[in-house]
Parts: C-alpha cells; structure tokens; sequence
C-alpha cells in the first residue's frame, strides 16, 4: 500500500502582496471623518492586549512554549481540513468528531508527518519531532507510522476549555472594536485603498 503524504503549500500559509495593506498609501487617501488615526489605535491596542492574553494563557494554562503550540496548531488545522470535507460542523459536533479522532474511529485518508509540519512553519524537522514527542507524552498529540500525527486524547479538554476561551477572547475583541469603530474600519479597508 503506497503511503500518502500531507502536502501543505506555502500558499495556505503565505499573504500576498495583495492581502498586506500599506498603511502609507491609506494614509494618503484617506477621508478623514472615515478613518482616524485613534480608532486605528484602539483596534490595535485591544488587538496587542488580545495577543498578549492569548500568548499568556498557552504558557500558564496548556504549559507550553509558543512555538509548541503553533506546531500543535498545524495538527488541528490538519484534523480541520479533513473533517470540514464532509461539511462544516458546530461547536458540539466538532467536540464529537474530536472525540473519534484521538479514539481513531476516523482516519485521515493523508497523514501529517513531522517533514510536512517542518515544511509548512519553516522549523528545522529535528525541533518538530522533538515537540510532537513532548505533546505525545502528555497525550496531546499521536504520532505513529501508519497514522502519522494527529490529535490525541488530552486534546478533547483543550479544545473544551481552551478553545471555548478563546472564542470569548475573539467575541470580546470583535465587540470593542466594534465599540469603538475600528471594526467597521477593518472591514471597509480595502476600499479605502
């Protein structure tokens, strides 16, 4: 049986130069009583706030360093693509589809290997096996040749309490820059530039 390979390409991970606004440029055109330089500076305050909050909670609450975590997030993205074939799901039926990935009632028809990870984050392939093996000890992650990496047990109560966390981290976000009017900004951006 020939074995596949997750090919993740850089393009998934990768803005183009037409996804990055230029700042300069909107400054120029812009219409002054649509966009103020102290909206823009409350979004980004709520936003570096948001990040710094985030970045704390993966330290104090999963105790792992930063790049582990984003390591682990390529395994989510991973196990996300897969199950979002067959249609997207809830909250709770994610929960569920979880649950029979790390009891390997599913089974990804690509695995994810410790080069693809590599690959997709541009980290040295002996720093990614070595991070899996420590979210494998802690039953995070699974790691074996016939399945590759994917979701392990413990991820359930990640994705319970970590996970519902953070998307009332993101509502909070969402509703000050609402407040505040950097939302409607963000949104009308583009057309701005």
């Amino acid at each position: 049986m020939s074995e596949k390979k997750t090919i993740m390409s850089k393009e998934k991970t990768i803005m183009s130069n037409d996804n990055i606004v230029n700042f300069n440029k909107v400054n120029k055109q812009k219409d002054i009583k649509n966009i103020k330089e102290p909206i823009f500076s409350q979004g980004l305050y709520h936003w570096v706030m948001f990040i710094l909050s985030f970045y704390t909670r993966v330290r104090e609450n999963l105790k792992i360093d930063f790049e582990t975590f984003v390591i682990l997030q390529v395994v989510v993205s991973h196990s996300l693509y897969q199950l979002n074939k067959s249609g997207t799901k809830t909250f709770a039926e994610l929960e569920d589809q979880i649950t029979n990935i790390t009891q390997k009632k599913l089974r990804n028809n690509s695995k994810l290997t410790f080069a693809s990870i590599a690959e997709v984050l541009q980290l040295p392939r002996e720093t990614v096996r070595r991070k899996v093996l420590i979210l494998t000890k802690r039953n995070i992650l699974l790691s074996d040749t016939v399945d590759g990496i994917k979701l392990g047990a413990a991820y359930k109560t990640i994705y319970k309490e970590f996970v519902s966390e953070t998307t009332l981290d993101i509502s909070s976000l969402v509703k000050k820059w609402k407040k505040s009017g950097a939302l409607e900004t963000l949104l009308e951006l583009d057309k701005k530039i």
